[in-house]
């Protein structure tokens, strides 16, 4: 017996027969897409407005769009979750509240969002529109799924994780989980990547990534760009896993895309549920390549130890042989006019494959495994050779369902005209009639007379993807109307029968703005963060306000023992990769050691501290991406490092200034990578180097090709409000925390031997 139909998975059957279907969810960027997505099995769809969304270079859909799209979507029983996973700046608080309570009025059943901090006021005015949590809020443990669970119904979780940490997960919180199972990796954990920021003003928090990662770096290999992730074959793991929703990448690729992906996975999924499940065919898997794939990867929840290719970071698709002598030995199946790429060194081409030659014959195919020759330009020993187009006449978007309708139109002299729509519903074999007007009366004609045969031509430009004009019925003295009368008609058509069949009824509800306390920063104060005793001693004897130091570090006792009696505070730390067992380490290491306070970079720190140490002072580090005063007002901490995204005037911004400390030395980290590199440093085409390092927990972290450096600057951010300062230092502690704190206290001192090799970062420019 196969094993898929065996009594493991019999009983896997069993279980989930009184459990909800595994939930399908497509990517939508365009309603050609959303068609796609419908007619091809998702139950869900999720895309985003032109607003507070991170895939902001998509088409995107306005209020108007969207409410179609909502329409449409629920007129197939399809559900629409709306994405507003950026970050928001203090000034587009109010914005984002009004396009909340549009997409409630709409009937959107699910918002997507990486701020979570507005979750309980969007619930407190919408109890019953749901609330995701995207992977863009890096969630990765238990312990922050049970931080937010009280208004988040569903979490889509860090890509990063394996099968066993997804089920251990769902076993502790038994919550409705999330996973991404085909497209696009970032080879960097989700809301972590600060690169593209410091750059340029482009960030990948705020939906206009630079793609850092697929650019080539050491010699023009692509060391950061990641394979495309593909789950085909992980149907059963994914559901034995506690997850109650897979999710398809792909917002900004075309419709055809969203077509293949959904249809194949729906197939996959049914199969499953029918007792057929078997791994995907080659022809299926040749359809994924086709739709997109920069070769695929079943990912981290594979246990798979890396998801990078470095031979080139673009579309690939189906890989058909290297040349070999002139000579390719085929790998699949070959047409003339067969679509290729050619990659060689990095540099990519394409063709049409306009002649074929095998044994010097010219040929119009070839089978898997003949050897051919192909002269065109690029052909060229080593060259990698991948088939990217191929369509046997097949439509790939699939079936358009379409919603008959038929039209009956009266023109009478001297009238408004009239016309009457009748939607056939084919299960029942009712029709449901709405009557409406046009504008202007008819007239008599003052040349020509207005025909029947003239106006059943202009109604049959009617062009939707949605419904089907089935019948026209025409009843006409001739007389005459304009014909934008009948082209406004035409193109108001759909959302007039939407409406009719799916009215929006609901009033549009004011969520009143939050109001925040305004404080003023009375104490100033130096806080380094360090990475050795050494160094902890530099700090001490500079006389720095908290010193942190690694909560991981096999030397932590010494570190605490070191500050005692001193006039600094010592502050664990903790890095921003954290799952279950190290946030269970993490709990005993602060019961032994008991620090003066804690630097958390993970929200599930600060459930453990919550839960467990509720009087234990934190500080939030800025890998949490401190964008607004909500934020701070939410979580309630000691103090907070701004994110290094934002300028000094929306940094001036926050109300709450005694809970602010600004980055003001170091090298940040821009990626965190659960991917290990064979190299220390990483130098892309501009010759800026990006040294990796890697931290007490296995987790890679590339810091800026510069350190940020304020320095002579430092008075700009005084006047912002703002009088606690951060640095991250692995040399000249005791020089550095000593000129920055007499930079505090407005005392003329040379800085001029840190000025080499720094940057202001965002202190002006910020980001867009």
């Amino acid at each position: 017996m196969n094993e898929y139909v065996g009594e493991t998975f019999k009983k896997h059957i069993q279980q989930h027969k009184i459990m909800e279907k595994l939930q399908l969810l497509s990517p939508v960027g365009s309603f050609d897409a959303l068609v796609a997505a419908v007619n091809n099995g998702a139950d869900a769809v999720y895309l985003g407005s032109k607003l507070f969304n991170a895939r902001r270079l998509a088409n995107n859909f306005t209020n108007d769009d969207l409410k179609k799209a909502v329409q449409y979507a629920h007129l197939r029983n399809v559900k629409v979750c709306l994405t507003l996973n950026t970050l928001i700046k203090n000034n587009e608080i109010i914005p984002l509240l009004n396009q909340v309570s549009f997409a409630a009025q709409l009937g959107v059943d699910a918002l997507i969002m990486q701020d979570l901090t507005f979750a309980p006021l969007i619930k407190q005015h919408f109890p019953q529109l749901e609330i995701h949590a995207s992977t863009q809020s890096t969630i990765m443990n238990s312990p922050s799924v049970e931080y937010w669970k009280k208004y988040i119904s569903t979490f889509v979780l860090a890509r990063e994780l394996t099968k066993q940490e997804v089920k251990e997960i769902y076993h502790r919180t038994n919550a409705n989980l999330e996973i991404f199972i085909h497209g696009h990796l970032c080879s960097s954990y989700s809301g972590q990547c600060l690169v593209s920021s410091l750059i340029g003003e482009r960030s990948g928090n705020r939906g206009l990534c630079a793609s850092s990662c697929r650019r080539p770096y050491n010699n023009h290999e692509y060391l950061l760009s990641a394979k495309d992730l593909c789950m085909i074959n992980n149907i059963k793991y994914i559901i034995n896993s506690g997850a109650k929703t897979v999710k398809i990448e792909g917002r900004m690729k075309s419709a055809e895309y969203v077509a293949t992906t959904t249809r194949i996975y729906r197939q996959q999924i049914d199969n499953y549920y029918k007792q057929h499940f078997a791994h995907a065919s080659n022809e299926m898997m040749n359809e994924l390549r086709m739709a997109f794939n920069r070769e695929f990867t079943p990912g981290y929840f594979n246990n798979e130890q890396s998801i990078i290719d470095p031979t080139y970071s673009s579309i690939r698709v189906i890989y058909l042989c290297t040349v070999h002598i002139g000579v390719l030995q085929l790998e699949e199946y070959l047409e003339i006019y067969d679509g290729i790429g050619i990659i060689y060194y990095g540099e990519r081409s394409g063709e049409y494959v306009q002649k074929m030659l095998k044994n010097e014959r010219e040929v119009f195919s070839a089978k898997r495994g003949e050897q051919i020759k192909i002269p065109i330009p690029g052909f060229v020993n080593n060259a990698k050779i991948y088939l990217m187009s191929k369509r046997h006449g097949k439509n790939p978007l699939g079936e358009n369902k379409k919603i008959p309708i038929s039209i009956t139109i009266t023109i009478k002299e001297q009238t408004i005209p009239t016309i009457t729509i009748s939607i056939i519903n084919q299960q029942t074999k009712t029709n449901t009639k709405t009557n409406l007007n046009l504008t202007t009366p008819a007239s008599k004609p003052l040349k020509y007379p207005f025909t029947r045969e003239q106006i059943q031509k202009e109604l049959e430009k009617y062009d939707s993807n949605i419904f089907s004009l089935e019948n026209i019925n025409i009843t006409t003295d001739n007389s005459f109307i304009p014909k934008s009368e009948l082209t406004n008609f035409r193109n108001q058509l759909d959302q007039i029968i939407l409406d009719q069949l799916l009215p929006i009824t609901s009033e549009k509800i004011k969520i009143t703005p939050p109001e925040y306390p305004q404080t003023t920063a009375t104490e100033k104060k130096v806080h380094v963060h360090v990475y050795s005793l050494h160094d902890i001693q530099e700090a001490i004897n500079a006389n720095a306000n908290i010193i942190y130091y690694d909560a991981f570090a096999s030397d932590l006792n010494q570190a605490i023992n070191l500050t005692k009696n001193t006039n600094s505070k010592l502050y664990i730390y903790t890095p921003m990769a954290l799952t279950d067992t190290h946030l269970d380490t993490l709990k005993t290491i602060i019961q032994k050691t008991s620090p003066q306070g804690i630097l958390a970079n993970n929200v599930g720190v600060l459930h453990v501290i919550k839960t467990n140490f509720p009087n234990l002072p934190f500080i939030i580090g800025y890998q949490m991406n401190i964008f607004n005063d909500n934020q701070i007002q939410y979580y309630h901490p000691t103090a907070s490092i701004a994110s290094i995204e934002l300028n000094t005037q929306e940094v001036s911004q926050f109300q709450q200034k005694d809970k602010l400390i600004y980055f003001a030395h170091g090298y940040p980290v821009v990626m965190s990578f659960k991917e290990q590199f064979d190299t220390t440093d990483l130098t892309d085409g501009a010759e800026y180097t990006f040294h990796l390092r890697k931290n007490s927990l296995g987790t890679t972290e590339m810091l800026y090709s510069k350190a940020l450096g304020i320095l002579q600057h430092t008075p700009k951010i005084i006047e912002a409000g703002i009088i606690q300062l951060y640095l991250d230092l692995e040399q000249d502690v005791f020089k550095l925390v000593t000129l920055y704190k007499r930079l505090l206290n407005n005392e003329q001192v040379s800085v001029k031997e840190f000025k080499s090799n720094v940057t202001i970062g965002n202190l002006i420019k910020g980001v867009m």
